[in-house]
């Protein structure tokens, strides 16, 4: 956020010139015998328009008298001469005398914040900018070249120059009229254009610094956008990129206003407030996230008006307010997120966090004096502080220099790259300790989980597990009794992960102890309800367990599950509440009579949920149409439209056995 012009006082000592003028606004060539002349000095003043004589402004004209204007320095503003908070149209006036046999002769003029236009003996030769604008116009800070004399010198002349400046009322207050810097000269064309050249290049030089952070900003910004798109979980990095992109993008934005005065001021403004208030609002979202402190109704406040404080910049240009009280209620709107991130801060470390011990330094310097910069720059906007740009101060670094706001950047740069490597690091070691347990966790389930189902003589069983990660929650079991009797269960927990797999291993291993005891389906429902009743994690578990005897007989009891299909059709099975809900429900069970040649399928809800790339869900009437398929054939199908969760599938038929043993 800095609204209003960017000045930059050029320091470009000419060794050349310094010759003092012999008199008040005359400058004579023949003194000084050199093929450059110096025009600082004292130049004629007078405030206000010139009357228009002849289609022409009088006060340009050569054979004007100007003796009762007064005499301000070249090298100042009027505002710092006696003209503070002077607004609107003023005349500057100055001679130059040109002795026989000089070639031909040009003047460069010093830069000037306003608009201006030059006239030579009363003939218009150029200028810069838009006249009589409203608007505060974009600064050219660049030395202007313009004609005096276009041929050899025959006799003695003085050429007499006027100079039109315009200063908008608007912006008056804070920025003065006229040059602002020594520097004016006059001579050989073609050493002026190489002092020209000079002065660009000095100019230029000023921005290496910004121009580094720049490139700086943009790299590591990239490269943390890339890494949070490796890991979008970790929404820090989100916020660090877009804070460091936008960041490199102000930056980008001041120098080419800067060093090649674009945009216009009025858009700068707004685009310079809007990438400010994105730093602002990146910065909350993150040391919110990594300091894991909600933001809560003051941080979205705070929030809010950062992301609202652009717009204010727009109320001077149809007039509605001046620049500095814009700039007042901009920074105004910051002030809350740069409060809450520093309070925040200081909270944290005072309570031995290291992140905020580590952070709360670099991060107070930066936002501190981005702050304070900004504060200055408006009570200058305000007419109440002479120098606005007091704390911008460049500390050298040979054979450049760099802004005092640069280094503080910089050095919050570097506490927030130990940071995220610190804090990359942590969260590296913790997944491979995760992983360690997930794979521990895989092995167990391997073990608790058939991988090859036990044949029973009459039935034929298929069952296919796909988990969609490293452990699922789906189980299943199929258990032969000694009677060619076979019990099969199978069920989902709610959840994933580590604590899914430890509640499935608790739960295989209940259902192999009670299916010992020959418990119906029923009161084997039972007895895993009761276990997990009361377990401090919660969550609950569907579950459906069956009894198919050596007749064919089918027993089923349904806690929450899938209901099974029968060749085919869905069975119209009750289903009670899942388990780990209430204390001792009641798990009804009804019964069947299998024929031979008859299928029984059972799935978990991975199958009827797998979604494919349109969000449309493989659903109820597909699972029915392949439920006479084998069970690879099934979670195959399931898992090429595009498995969500876990799959299980399980087939039971009878087979030519089962009915010669029935017989």
């Amino acid at each position: 956020m800095r609204p209003g012009v960017r000045l930059r006082l050029l320091a470009v000592l000419l060794a050349f010139a310094c010759a003092v003028p012999i008199a008040a606004q005359s400058f004579d060539f023949a003194s000084e015998r050199r093929p450059i002349l110096s025009l600082d000095g004292l130049w004629r003043f007078h405030p206000g328009d010139s009357p228009i004589v002849n289609g022409a402004p009088l006060w340009a004209s050569p054979g004007f008298d100007d003796s009762s204007w007064p005499t301000l320095r070249s090298d100042q503003s009027w505002s710092g001469q006696g003209y503070r908070g002077l607004g609107g149209f003023a005349w500057y006036r100055f001679k130059v005398v040109i002795p026989p046999g000089q070639e031909p002769t040009d003047i460069l003029l010093a830069p000037m914040l306003t608009t201006y236009r030059v006239f030579v003996d009363g003939r218009f030769e150029g200028g810069l900018g838009k006249m009589a604008s409203t608007i505060p116009p974009t600064p050219i800070i660049s030395y202007e070249e313009y004609p005096l004399t276009f041929e050899a010198a025959s006799a003695p002349r003085t050429i007499q120059v006027a100079i039109r400046v315009w200063n908008p009322p608007i912006w008056a207050a804070y920025v003065g009229g006229g040059p602002f810097s020594a520097g004016s000269l006059a001579g050989d064309p073609v050493l002026l254009a190489a002092e020209k050249t000079h002065h660009r290049i000095a100019h230029n030089a000023q921005y290496v610094d910004a121009y580094t952070w720049n490139i700086l900003t943009a790299l590591i910004g990239f490269a943390i956008l890339a890494l949070f798109l490796m890991r979008p979980a970790e929404r820090e990095y989100l916020w660090f990129a877009l804070m460091l992109l936008a960041m490199s993008a102000d930056t980008a934005l001041a120098i080419a206003h800067s060093a090649f005065f674009w945009p216009s001021q009025p858009v700068n403004d707004f685009l310079d407030g809007a990438l400010s208030a994105l730093v602002m609002v990146s910065l909350l979202c993150f040391f919110s996230r990594v300091l894991e402190v909600p933001l809560g109704k003051p941080g979205r406040i705070a929030l809010a008006l950062a992301a609202f404080s652009p717009f204010p910049t727009i109320f001077y240009w149809p007039g509605w307010a001046s620049p500095g009280t814009s700039a007042s209620i901009q920074i105004a709107c910051i002030l809350p997120a740069t409060s809450w991130i520093l309070f925040v801060l200081t909270r944290c470390a005072w309570r031995r966090n290291l992140d905020a011990r580590l952070l709360l330094l670099p991060a107070g310097l930066d936002i501190g004096y981005y702050f304070a910069d900004n504060l200055t720059i408006v009570l200058g906007q305000l007419g109440l502080l002479r120098n606005p740009r007091i704390l911008e101060v460049a500390l050298p670094l040979p054979p450049f220099t760099v802004q005092l706001g640069t280094l503080f950047h910089i050095v919050f740069l570097l506490a927030l790259l130990v940071f995220l490597i610190r804090r990359f690091a942590f969260a590296r070691q913790r997944e491979q300790r995760l992983q360690g347990e997930f794979e521990a966790a895989r092995q167990v389930q391997l073990v608790l989980l058939p991988d090859k189902p036990e044949q029973c003589p009459g039935f034929h069983v298929e069952s296919v597990y796909r988990p969609a990660n490293e452990v699922g929650g789906d189980f299943f079991q199929q258990i032969p009794k000694p009677d060619c009797g076979l019990l099969i269960v199978i069920g989902d927990v709610s959840g994933k992960g580590l604590s899914a797999a430890m509640i499935v291993s608790v739960l295989v291993g209940a259902i192999r102890a009670e299916a010992a005891h020959g418990v119906t389906p029923g009161a084997l429902l039972q007895s895993l309800n009761d276990r997990l009743m009361g377990r401090p994690r919660g969550g609950f578990v569907t579950c459906l367990a069956a009894w198919i005897s050596i007749d064919g007989r089918v027993t089923i009891a349904n806690a929450g599950h899938l209901s099974p299909y029968l060749n085919g059709v869905e069975m119209a099975v009750p289903a009670s509440l899942p388990l780990g809900i209430v204390d001792r429900p009641e798990y009804l069970e009804i019964t069947l009579q299998l024929d031979p040649g008859d299928r029984l399928t059972f799935v978990s809800d991975g199958v009827v949920e797998a979604q494919n790339s349109y969000g449309q869900l493989f659903g109820f009437e597909r699972t029915r149409q392949i439920s006479t398929q084998s069970a690879e054939a099934i979670a195959q199908a399931a898992q090429a439209f595009g498995q969500e969760d876990d799959i299980t599938v399980l087939t039971l038929a009878l087979t030519p056995k089962m009915e010669a043993a029935a017989v």
